[in-house]
């Protein structure tokens, strides 16, 4: 009876995501240590959700509405990061150049790519809506 009732103030919380996210997290840490991958055990969990959610064909309303609670705090997630370059000042003095100009080539790169596919996909979408016969 008290697994029902904490499962149901769980899922009525922000906490329910936040807990779902870190045990994605914590299993991606676990298969990245287990099969000694040079990816970081955050990127494996999130391919893990990700595929559990192309699996069961979409997120469920629980997580959603709990990931949309834990959005506007996303920012707080960055600071770890951008506080973590410090441990590495010694590459960054060494391949410093290097590291910017390969930042500045993908952002050349990836955003007119990105715009391109956006446009392509709109366009894609716009064509099927008018083959099924709806007006925009």
């Amino acid at each position: 009876m008290w697994r029902v009732l904490l499962l149901d103030w769980l899922k009525n919380h922000m906490l329910y995501g936040l807990i779902i996210l870190l045990m994605y997290l914590l299993m991606g840490e676990f298969v990245a240590h287990l099969l000694s991958w040079p990816v970081p055990g955050s990127v494996v969990g999130m391919i893990l959700l990700f595929i559990t959610l192309l699996l069961r064909g979409g997120i469920s309303t629980d997580l959603k509405a709990s990931s949309n609670e834990i959005l506007p705090y996303l920012p707080l997630f960055i600071v770890p990061a951008s506080v973590g370059i410090v441990n590495f000042m010694g590459i960054l003095q060494q391949q410093g150049l290097a590291l910017l100009t390969a930042i500045l080539v993908s952002l050349l790169v990836g955003i007119p790519v990105c715009g391109l596919l956006a446009q392509w996909l709109i366009k894609k979408q716009l064509k099927a809506s008018k083959n099924k016969g709806y007006d925009s």
